[in-house]
């Protein structure tokens, strides 16, 4: 959403840019490699599928709403609301292609390429983080980003 405000070029710059911070941020450590270990270390698609969707789902729902809380910031107020959907639906972009894939039984080949990109953005070391850790940490952040957007005039 703070990229909408600053992209200029409309919904196909922002969502790009979006995307790609995506990428640069997965980079740092951020206490999810436990849990991403958990999800690709299972037995079976149907298991796998069992431990993503849950997950997958919450994630969903946090996101819409902090979304819907900084629509209404005086922050966000003047950005026209397709380049703010363009900036979160590209933001959240490779994690639903690695969604989708994960949904396929046999991936197009693009899908596969791009999701390929994306695990090699990922930070491979080891993590810092717990699980617990990195979601008190992405709390704390989320936190900030709120009151930094209703802050501004």
């Amino acid at each position: 959403m703070f990229l909408a405000r600053c992209v200029p070029g409309g919904e196909i710059p922002v969502f790009l840019a979006s995307a790609l911070s995506h990428l640069a941020l997965d980079a740092i450590p951020h206490g999810d490699s436990g849990i991403g270990h958990w999800i690709h270390s299972a037995p079976d698609r149907k298991t796998k599928l069992s431990r993503l969707l849950p997950l997958s789902i919450a994630d969903q729902i946090v996101a819409l709403i902090v979304f819907l809380i900084l629509l209404r910031s005086p922050a966000f107020l003047s950005v026209p609301l397709p380049l703010l959907l363009a900036g979160a639906i590209g933001s959240m972009a490779p994690d639903y292609l690695t969604g989708f894939r994960d949904l396929l039984p046999r991936p197009p080949t693009w899908v596969e390429k791009l999701h390929r990109l994306h695990e090699r953005c990922h930070f491979h070391g080891r993590d810092p983080f717990s699980a617990l850790t990195g979601l008190i940490l992405q709390a704390l952040l989320l936190l900030l980003v709120c009151v930094f957007a209703f802050g501004r005039v």
